[in-house]
């Protein structure tokens, strides 16, 4: 949603969460985003990761590449991710972490290291009831709005099967 002070209140995203139960394929979540309100929207990107992360697709419009191709970590940290697709290449910092046990995850533009967004998701741990997920997208970020969220609800969905 937007902010409330914004003059346009409407939904810019519909993002959907599903699970795959085929019985001869690993569990896993495939999450759709729409654009609008609602899941008639034109189709924006799409992902799915199993519960083992074996089975992990990420869809941009026409594209799709194994997600290995499109997030890798840096350093092989948890906390630090390259993000590349289509010509958006982007890079998430979330090794710092508020005081209520909440991930700051801070995303750049790769090429220039300007900072584009931040994405604050509840912790795992939190008791109810549990804040909401906020992701700001800033002035140079707008460009890549689509990047931007799908990357961070991939960064997400990998937190929440960390064991």
């Amino acid at each position: 949603m937007p902010p409330n002070t914004s003059a346009d209140l409407a939904p810019a995203y519909n993002i959907t969460v599903k699970l795959d139960l085929n019985p001869f394929a690993p569990l896993s979540y495939i999450t759709t985003i729409k654009r609008g309100g609602t899941a008639r929207g034109d189709f924006v990107g799409s992902f799915e990761i199993s519960m083992n992360e074996k089975k992990a697709f990420v869809t941009m419009g026409r594209k799709t590449k194994r997600l290995t191709n499109a997030l890798w970590s840096i350093h092989g940290s948890k906390r630090h991710w390259d993000w590349s697709f289509s010509d958006t290449n982007l890079r998430w910092d979330c090794r710092s972490t508020l005081d209520d046990g909440s991930p700051l995850c801070v995303c750049y533009d790769a090429p220039t290291s300007h900072q584009v967004a931040i994405f604050i998701p509840p912790p795992l741990d939190a008791s109810p009831p549990i804040p909401a997920a906020a992701l700001t997208v800033f002035p140079d970020g707008w460009g890549s709005f689509d990047e931007i969220l799908l990357s961070a609800l991939v960064l997400e969905r990998k937190r929440s099967l960390e064991p």
